[in-house]
């Protein structure tokens, strides 16, 4: 597949008729689906349909927190369906906004809310080359089992900064201590609206950070995601996202950006270099 086709894909929803926006008070919050939408107004209270959009009712947080919960077991009575995550987001209207409220990290996608993540490169520069460090997904990950990842990657739970999100998940799934992380940048976001499945919708928010390390680095997973780490050449990583469908769908994204950002890559090495560029 084009690594532009994969770009395309991670940004292929279209507002039509078949979605309603969906409205907290005066904030515009999501999307969602006519099937789902049509299925909640019948089975939960507090939730209505009027002028082509979806309205949750602006009530106190304790009320607020009952119609989410009623959303979230009406989803999971639907059998082969909705099986939620048992993991808290929070819908706000930036990452830095205030909590509207928390919801299950699977109800993000089937109310189109936004979701924020972080991703990390870490890369080792020699003689004025880039190494990677790229971990292998587990192969019993029920997403994107055994393709490759970035170097830590993860969304970021209610209650979290990105930063915060970044030290936790940094830990887990590489073992870097947060002392080792004083040397991350921020360099960035990408975003992107991914209709993946019939009735769901990711409107993702990935926060960036690069982390240059020295040749004593060597990553190593403690929650057991992650089966092992490789140091590829940037050039090698390339390759994987242009012409193999091995790596995870949206870190073929930060991969991309990571070597547009660092000068790697230009209209040469990628003939549609300057329409990706339209989607990062």
């Amino acid at each position: 597949m084009l690594l532009l086709k994969k770009f395309q894909d991670l940004n292929n929803f279209i507002y039509n008729e078949n979605y309603y926006k969906l409205i907290l008070g005066i904030d515009e919050i999501g999307y969602i689906h006519r099937h789902i939408a049509k299925y909640l107004i019948s089975n939960v209270n507090g939730i209505y349909l009027a002028e082509q959009k979806i309205y949750i009712e602006n009530k106190s947080k304790t009320e607020l927190k009952k119609i989410i919960l009623g959303i979230t077991e009406t989803l999971s009575k639907k059998k082969n369906f909705f099986m939620p995550a048992n993991e808290l987001f929070s819908c706000r209207k930036s990452i830095n906004s205030k909590e509207f409220f928390k919801l299950d990290r699977k109800l993000v996608e089937f109310l189109g809310i936004r979701g924020y993540g972080v991703h990390l490169i870490a890369f080792l520069k020699q003689k004025n080359s880039y190494k990677l460090w790229v971990p292998k997904r587990n192969k019993n990950k029920s997403v994107a089992p055994s393709k490759f990842d970035n170097s830590v990657a993860g969304g970021v739970k209610a209650g979290e900064t990105a930063f915060r999100a970044l030290e936790r998940e940094a830990y887990e799934e590489a073992g870097i201590k947060k002392d080792q992380l004083n040397n991350a940048k921020l360099v960035g976001t990408i975003n992107y609206n991914w209709k993946n499945s019939p009735y769901t919708l990711r409107r993702d928010t990935l926060y960036l950070y690069d982390l240059e390390v020295d040749i004593n680095f060597k990553p190593y997973c403690l929650d057991g995601e992650i089966a092992q780490f490789e140091l590829m050449d940037w050039k090698k990583v390339l390759k994987l996202i242009q012409n193999t469908n091995q790596i995870k769908n949206n870190c073929n994204l930060v991969f991309f950006n990571f070597m547009v950002r660092h000068g790697l890559i230009d209209n040469k090495l990628e003939k549609n270099y300057e329409k990706i560029l339209r989607y990062s």
